[in-house]
């Protein structure tokens, strides 16, 4: 049954008025409350601006040394891909660090194994080059891969890096190449132990038990019988972390886990990492959230029985009592 239409105005009021209430910063005489000039205000952003511009130019120069090193130790280092910038949404080359994000998703999800699944649902897109020519490849942050609920293979394998992260997994996204030498990227956890290596596909939701095989055995000794796709792999790397692979081989059966071996993992400084993908910088100061001054309990409260008196009202007058 629908309520006549000076009702409707009646309740649309009330809901109007109670809503009035609820500010998003509480009316009230704190001195506190300095509101900021337009021109202070913007001074503020560009001086913000500037300094990340600087930190972001820091760790380029660094980047580059970083990699100059890298392909001093080998020849066929210039080979291998490691992923040290990509490109997000907005056409942004960021540090691939910075995609990572460790995520709690608390009750939302019970386990590792559900936010595999979970991952898994997203869909998968490929972007698609404008008039043709080499495909774009473009990493989207966390918040817009959700928002589109679809993203390429690299998008995926953050996400799932980011859940694994929130359990407390030593969690690490990896960039590689699997089948016929198409680049691609899975997650990877190691265990307390260095042999114990786990791969997460991250579009299928499937585990692989990595066990080494030894190049120098003799042919005498059985090796075991990997099952993962995974063909090479380049780099790996996570919210604070970023390690190249420096082994003489880069197939990825006979690559060795063990992050601390320098001579088989280079890694990138943590303190340069940091700087450009940890938390914000010490001059960003997170202003504090007021409490509200409306009880909410005692409102909704109000509002239910001022509706039930309305409701009760219109139903005497229409005699249905």
């Amino acid at each position: 049954m629908s309520l006549p239409t000076e009702k409707m105005a009646e309740i649309k009021q009330l809901i109007h008025n109670r809503l009035q209430q609820l500010d998003l910063i509480p009316a009230g005489q704190d001195s506190s409350w300095i509101p900021l000039a337009g021109d202070v205000l913007e001074a503020q952003l560009d001086l913000e601006r500037s300094r990340r511009a600087e930190i972001e130019r820091r760790f380029l120069l660094y980047a580059k040394h970083y990699w100059r090193e890298f392909l001093q130790m080998r020849d066929e280092h210039k080979d291998r891909l490691v992923k040290i910038f990509a490109q997000d949404e907005k056409g942004v080359h960021r540090c691939v660090c910075s995609f990572v994000c460790p995520l709690k998703a608390g009750r939302l999800l019970d386990s590792p194994q559900h936010a595999a699944r979970f991952v898994t649902a997203l869909g998968l897109q490929r972007s698609q080059p404008v008039g043709g020519g080499v495909r774009a490849e473009i990493w989207s942050s966390l918040f817009a891969f959700l928002a589109v609920n679809q993203g390429e293979c690299e998008s995926h394998a953050v996400l799932l890096c980011s859940l694994l992260l929130g359990f407390g997994l030593d969690a690490y996204v990896c960039v590689g190449t699997k089948g016929r030498g198409t680049s691609h990227t899975w997650v990877v956890t190691l265990g307390a132990a260095p042999e114990t290596v786990t791969f997460w596909e991250p579009t299928s939701g499937q585990r692989y038990i990595h066990q080494r095989v030894n190049p120098e055995d003799p042919p005498s000794v059985t090796q075991p019988m990997n099952k993962y796709p995974y063909k090479t792999i380049g780099s790996l790397f996570n919210h604070r972390s970023f390690y190249a692979n420096c082994q003489p081989l880069d197939i990825v059966e006979v690559c060795s886990f063990d992050l601390s071996d320098e001579s088989r993992w280079k890694a990138m400084s943590e303190e340069a990492i940091k700087s450009i993908s940890g938390p914000s910088p010490d001059w960003i100061q997170c202003v504090p959230l007021c409490s509200n001054p409306v009880d909410w309990i005692l409102s909704s409260n109000e509002i239910e029985r001022e509706l039930r008196g309305l409701i009760t009202e219109h139903r005497q007058v229409s005699g249905q009592v």
